[in-house]
């Protein structure tokens, strides 16, 4: 970089082996006796697994294994667990768990039920198709307000505060109030910021290789955080030291942000590969990724601007609602953290709040995050 003054272009070294065909996607690799996965999502947002027959699955032709979230339990591959404020220094909340095969109850429409692996793709097709999951349909809200309400569907029953799951505090009411009531000009603006998933280039796939020799995994990942993949896959998924866990990030086709995520499927390769000695091949088609993968932004925020008679603005006031999933997915927290903090933007405004009649008197602004009962639904609450 120190050749080169502002303004100059830097000329990209990676172009021509992408543009000659010479990219290494996951899709590109073909590990030895490797085997190929499908997976049975759930069609409801939410329900009771009553059973599951997977008999006539595991007989069908090529079918290697078939795994289930009652599988997990018992082997105790556990589930991966989201950063939440408490980890950064910010108060206690419920901390759902994500578990790699739904157990007990599915709560977001294309939740992972049951993990089909056989010889060839076209086998483990069909081998899904003989699966029957029975469901005892729950209530389940997807509007984002409807499910912040008392009373609204519970996602987690095991949530002591419904479907808010931790709070978090920023700004100063006493003067915000204060500047509110002195105004000579008070404006107010509702906006939705609709939910928005990545349509990437390259679909998420992932081969999971494990060794029984050296008890050794081995992940190839379309990822855009290798060493995040690593950390959960190791400490919360199979309880093991990170040494004994390599991941292996050729050329990720697109992102976004949303391949920065841990995703199930990342360990399910892994578990089901050290289950049939064998690798395994997992990769999303284009309708699965749009289920399943991270979903951003989907926030409804209320502003309140106090200004003085020539318009100079005195103090600001935001309620901010954002839907981030039934689980917290990887760094999930951190939108809707962020929105908050950001909200004054570059204006000089000299102070900040969001009243809540449910808050005691503070220095600092509230914010509420939850979880309702559609897909993907944590819930942000900043006033």
């Amino acid at each position: 970089m120190a050749g080169f003054g502002i303004g100059q272009p830097i000329r990209r070294v990676e172009d021509k082996r992408f543009l000659t065909g010479h990219g290494t996607y996951i899709e590109d690799i073909t590990l030895p006796r490797q085997a190929y996965a499908v997976q049975v999502l759930s069609p409801y947002p939410h329900a009771k697994v009553v059973r599951i027959d997977k008999s006539k699955a595991e007989a069908a032709p090529g079918v290697l294994c078939v795994l289930t979230g009652a599988d997990a339990a018992t082997e105790h591959v556990g589930p991966m667990f989201p950063l939440m404020p408490e980890d950064m220094g910010g108060p206690p909340g419920f901390r759902a768990p994500r578990f790699l095969l739904a157990t007990g109850k599915v709560r977001y429409v294309g939740e992972r039920v049951v993990f089909v692996v056989a010889e060839t793709l076209e086998q483990a097709y069909d081998a899904a198709e003989l699966v029957t999951v029975d469901y005892d349909r729950l209530p389940a809200v997807t509007d984002l307000e409807e499910a912040a309400k008392e009373g609204a569907p519970k996602i987690w029953d095991e949530c002591p505060t419904g479907n808010m799951v931790f709070p978090i505090m920023m700004g100063n009411k006493e003067a915000t109030d204060a500047a509110f009531v002195n105004a000579a000009h008070k404006v107010t603006l509702r906006m939705v910021n609709n939910r928005i998933s990545a349509n990437s280039m390259e679909t998420r796939g992932y081969i999971g290789d494990y060794s029984a020799a050296d008890d050794f995994y081995t992940l190839y990942t379309a990822t855009q955080n290798p060493h995040g993949a690593r950390g959960t896959i190791a400490g919360q998924v199979f309880h093991v030291p990170e040494s004994q866990v390599r991941v292996i990030a050729k050329d990720v086709g697109g992102g976004f942000g949303m391949k920065g995520d841990v995703y199930p499927e990342e360990a399910l390769v892994l578990w089901a590969s050290k289950k049939i000695a064998r690798p395994v091949k997992w990769i999303s088609t284009r309708g699965e990724g749009l289920l399943t993968d991270t979903h951003g932004r989907d926030q409804i925020v209320t502003g309140e601007l106090a200004l003085d008679k020539d318009g100079i603005i005195l103090g600001l006031r935001a309620r901010s609602l954002s839907n981030i999933g039934g689980n917290i997915s990887g760094a999930g927290i951190i939108p809707p953290l962020s929105a908050l903090q950001m909200a004054p933007q570059v204006y000089r405004i000299p102070t900040c709040s969001s009243p809540d009649r449910r808050c005691s008197p503070t220095r600092r602004r509230w914010a509420l995050i939850a979880a309702p009962g559609g897909r993907r639904r944590l819930i942000s609450w900043n006033g």
